[in-house]
């Protein structure tokens, strides 16, 4: 089934599914990580979704004081969107700590396909990546999925970083 996904840039034309995969993602509260905007701009989606097409297409050129330059993908099957995935040009101090490169969510209802997976991969087969060429991934040391995915497209395991206020973090390398 995960074979039939495409990643594109975000756009207007996936509004009404992007908003279901929302409402999922708010029941379990990860819509952060649905949304993928800085806390300030959470309410963007609902408020304005021209705004905040915008606001993450911005990214790619110009980062905020609070960001890095990137590039948010909807992962497509059929007309739903089923997966966000972030990749980002450059990394700052805390992401080289917990973030990383990339990060990824698939919406709840579409959780144990693979997606996650086949996200990953056609994100490391575009343009963006290869010019990074080394890439940075992190999971929860606990998040067994997602270390999963990350070691199915290449990652080798690099250390784990012990963090205060959040969850520990393993890091990841995969190199195009």
């Amino acid at each position: 089934m995960s074979e039939n996904i495409q990643l594109i840039k975000v756009s207007m034309d996936y509004q009404d599914s992007f908003m279901d995969g929302l409402k999922e993602c708010e029941k379990e509260s990860s819509e952060q990580a649905w949304i993928y905007v800085h806390e300030k701009d959470l309410a963007l989606p609902k408020e304005s979704f021209s705004s905040y097409i915008e606001t993450l297409l911005d990214y790619e050129f110009t980062a905020p004081e609070f960001f890095v330059r990137g590039i948010t993908y909807w992962a497509i099957m059929g007309n739903e969107v089923v997966g966000r995935l972030g990749l980002r040009l450059e990394l700052n101090e805390e992401l080289e700590k917990l973030g990383g490169h990339i990060g990824y969510i698939v919406r709840p209802s579409f959780r144990g396909q693979g997606i996650a997976s086949k996200m990953l991969a056609l994100a490391l087969e575009t343009d963006y990546a290869k010019d990074i060429g080394k890439l940075l991934l992190t999971c929860d040391l606990n998040n067994e999925a997602s270390e999963r995915t990350i070691l199915k497209n290449g990652g080798v395991f690099y250390d784990i970083v012990e963090l205060e206020s959040r969850a520990n973090k393993k890091r990841f390398w995969i190199k195009l």
